[in-house]
């Protein structure tokens, strides 16, 4: 080789470790988990997701961090089962709702996450994390979800180091270290031998929300964490003059879609 090995694996680490955007708690998205079934539930993006997947109708799939059932229920529908799991308790109580009212019967959830022992799952065919990769250890992570999918993988990692407009953190004076980029992704997936396909899905909101002022300012504090009392008026100011004044709500997000085969 003609330059030096990179570790990126212990890169994307200390990368996580420094940035501003924050991990959430299972406790945070069990308050966040009906707000995320209304928002996420047959939303354009589960179609996107899904329709770049490559499924023949006999699969079992593994959705790691499946949230409140937004691709777990359309994938029941269109394989033979679907083990759906989650870290918080109210996102799964929302995918056995979701699957009640659509009559599907062919999803087992189990309270998982992305750290707990999996040696409780069964086998699957094909696994899916969507928008759910904010994780400590990356490489740990996609070692754990391709050895545990027979066939593929399929995953979706935000484009960008900020789940906030950089335009708006730029107006509010909000200074933040971004966090990891989906490129980490790819990257150590084929240092592991595997051969990476790479697209994207772009959505028409990201964490925040411009339905209000209060929502907007509340979804900002989500997003990253908190607000000094200057900012938060600077937020009302941008929600005021940009989004209603301009009617430019923020950017759209993009998604890198990533998906691998398992067997080598």
């Amino acid at each position: 080789m003609f330059l030096e090995p990179i570790d990126f694996a212990h890169m994307y680490r200390k990368h996580k470790a420094a940035t501003d955007f924050k991990s959430k708690s299972s406790s945070d998205w069990d308050e966040k988990s009906s707000d995320m079934a209304q928002s996420t539930i047959n939303s354009p993006y589960v179609e996107e997701f899904i329709s770049r997947m490559k499924l023949h109708g006999d699969e079992t799939v593994l959705d790691i961090g499946c949230g409140p059932g937004a691709l777990s229920v359309p994938l029941a529908k269109k394989t033979k089962h679907v083990i759906a799991v989650d870290f918080s308790r109210k996102m799964l109580d929302e995918v056995e709702a979701y699957a009640a009212r659509e009559g599907i019967t062919n999803i087992t959830t189990y309270h998982l996450g992305w750290e707990d022992d999996w040696s409780v799952l069964p086998p699957v065919d094909v696994a899916v994390a969507s928008r759910s990769m904010e994780v400590a250890d990356l490489d740990a992570a996609l070692s754990k979800m391709s050895a545990h999918a027979a066939k593929a993988c399929y995953l979706t990692y935000k484009v960008g180091g900020s789940f906030v407009d950089m335009d708006i953190l730029g107006y509010i004076g909000k200074q933040v270290k971004t966090k990891p980029d989906y490129w980490y992704i790819p990257i150590l997936l084929y240092g592991r031998g595997y051969l990476p396909r790479i697209d994207y899905i772009e959505t028409g909101r990201g964490s925040v929300r411009s339905g209000t002022e209060e929502e907007f300012v509340q979804s900002l504090i989500w997003s990253i964490g908190s607000l000094d009392e200057e900012q938060q008026n600077k937020a009302r100011e941008y929600y005021n003059r940009i989004v209603l004044g301009e009617n430019r709500p923020p950017r759209p997000v993009r998604w890198a879609f990533i998906g691998w085969e398992t067997t080598k």
